[in-house]
């Protein structure tokens, strides 16, 4: 009997196939608020808008990412809810970590104060390990997102006064379970709405999740595989990852065009942020400072730093436009303020300097407006025959007058320094003239006196001689020209063309 039990004993332990545990993971899908509110306190149903309860709409994507994720093998899946049930944070934490639970998924949908913002963001950890899990799953989903058409708003870390800002992620942390926040869209912001608005999306964002999920830890449907585990895993960080706290830099606006009977205007928008992403832009009509709202927004879509587009006013619009950059933390910056000039005021301004039709104006404040450009341009065409009136009189009777008037008076004077370069005939000088000048009230006298003939006469000949000069100066300086002009063309023949072209370093795009 011994012997038969002893045998039995032997054939029970070496002919029995052994067992081995099959790999998984296990999940903890969080639907975030739930439960009833009290007062104004909407803590337990997150942000409301447009008749939405966003508890509700949490519910239905986590509950949908729970069926999907449950059909895929090696895995296992809870869930901190499955009603309207209000549930703590310490709570959600303590349940996944009874449950072995490997990473600790948050579901959630957003809203702002200003309502502009939209787009999809998660945050993780901070710290060590948890932020390398959380941040290598949150790209997996963040993909999943963005091939499905959603705008990425980036993953992101938050800091507060304890370490995590957000308490769920915190006390994750604490526990060493890597613990994500989804923030699928805007409720409250109509762009990302109009995608989310009914539960067939909520649905699809859950599916989306799962199947993010479930790549990044090699599972398939079905089918119980012997070897998964996370792939992509990122470098666990030495320090804290901490969060971008500067606002983007360098933002300049500069409009390309403007036609004002429309109201349509080109621009390109220049900023920079060296921490984190350009996420917005936005204009503003009128006086604004850092409180004002910007209500629309527009992706930030630029590169380099720098962003091209068109923007669309009242039409024939007089007054100021600004931009307010914002990264993806929401901190912002204002660009200079524009002024924009109906075009039928600027039609007027080049009547009146009798100039063709340029376009509209615009003023950037702290540069050159195109309207100063403009009148820069006219006066340097006028220029040559300015200085050559005003030089000629600045030669015989001092500074000329028109020169002060028109705001030339230095430029005349520059003209004079540098010698003369007048084209044409020389000047003609009516000697006549010059002696009426000094004073047309005494010629009577003049002419009845012997004094007033000695007068007349040297003036007659000081005139004379400034005229000979005058003459002689100008034939010297034109022979000089002329061979200045043949050395120039002699020498230019044989030069090739090695000068640098700004035009070739300029960036047309």
């Amino acid at each position: 009997m011994i012997g038969l039990a002893v045998l039995s004993g032997l054939f029970v332990v070496f002919c029995a196939d052994p067992v081995f545990a099959s790999p998984s993971v296990t999940i903890v899908i969080d639907p975030g608020h739930g439960g009833p509110s009290e007062d104004d306190d909407d803590t337990n149903s997150g942000c409301k808008y447009h008749g939405l309860e966003e508890k509700n709409v949490n519910l239905t994507t986590a509950l949908a990412m729970y069926d999907e994720l449950t059909q895929y093998g090696n895995v296992n899946v809870y869930i901190t809810r499955d009603v309207d049930a209000e549930v703590t944070l310490d709570r959600r934490v303590e349940f996944a970590k009874e449950v072995g639970a490997d990473v600790l998924i948050s579901i959630h949908y957003n809203a702002s104060a200003e309502h502009n913002y939209f787009g999809s963001e998660i945050f993780t950890s901070a710290y060590g390990q948890c932020y390398a899990t959380g941040h290598a799953l949150a790209e997996e989903i963040m993909k999943e997102w963005v091939d499905e058409g959603n705008t990425r708003k980036d993953i992101k870390t938050r800091i507060g006064k304890h370490g995590d800002y957000y308490g769920l992620i915190r006390n994750g942390t604490n526990t060493g379970i890597p613990t994500i926040i989804l923030e699928h869209g805007y409720l409250d912001n109509d762009r990302d709405y109009q995608r989310i608005k009914n539960e067939d999306a909520w649905r699809e964002f859950g599916i989306m999740d799962a199947t993010a999920v479930a790549r990044f830890y090699g599972l398939e449907k079905g089918i119980v595989k012997e070897e998964i585990g996370p792939k992509d895993e990122i470098p666990v960080p030495a320090d804290p990852v901490m969060s971008d706290e500067t606002a983007p830099e360098g933002v300049k606006l500069e409009i390309n065009e403007y036609d004002s009977s429309k109201g349509d205007l080109e621009f390109t928008l220049f900023a920079y942020d060296d921490e984190s992403k350009l996420m917005y832009y936005g204009f503003e009509t009128g006086s604004v400072d850092e409180d004002t709202v910007f209500p629309k927004l527009e992706l930030w879509d630029g590169k380099n730093g720098k962003l091209r587009g068109s923007f669309h006013v009242p039409p024939d619009y007089k007054g100021k436009l600004t931009a307010k950059v914002y990264n993806v933390y929401e901190l912002d910056s204002l660009s200079n303020t524009v002024d924009l000039i109906p075009q039928y005021e600027e039609e007027e301004y080049d009547e009146a300097a009798g100039g063709g039709d340029d376009g509209d104006e615009v003023h950037e404040s702290g540069t050159t407006s195109v309207k100063e450009k403009k009148k820069t341009v006219k006066e340097g065409k006028t220029k040559d025959s300015q200085i050559s009136k005003t030089s000629k009189k600045s030669k015989t009777s001092g500074t000329s007058k028109k020169a002060k008037d028109t705001g030339e008076y230095e430029e005349a004077d520059e003209e004079e320094d540098g010698g003369w370069m007048i084209g044409g005939e020389l000047p003609a000088v009516e000697t006549s003239a010059i002696a009426n000048a000094i004073d047309k009230n005494t010629t009577s006298m003049i002419t009845d006196s012997y004094t007033g003939l000695l007068i007349i006469a040297l003036v007659a000949a000081v005139t004379l001689t400034i005229a000979v000069i005058i003459a002689t100066s100008l034939l010297s300086e034109r022979r000089r020209e002329q061979e200045r002009r043949k050395r120039y063309r002699k020498n230019r023949k044989g030069r090739k063309k090695d000068t640098f072209d700004w035009a070739d370093y300029y960036d047309k795009d």
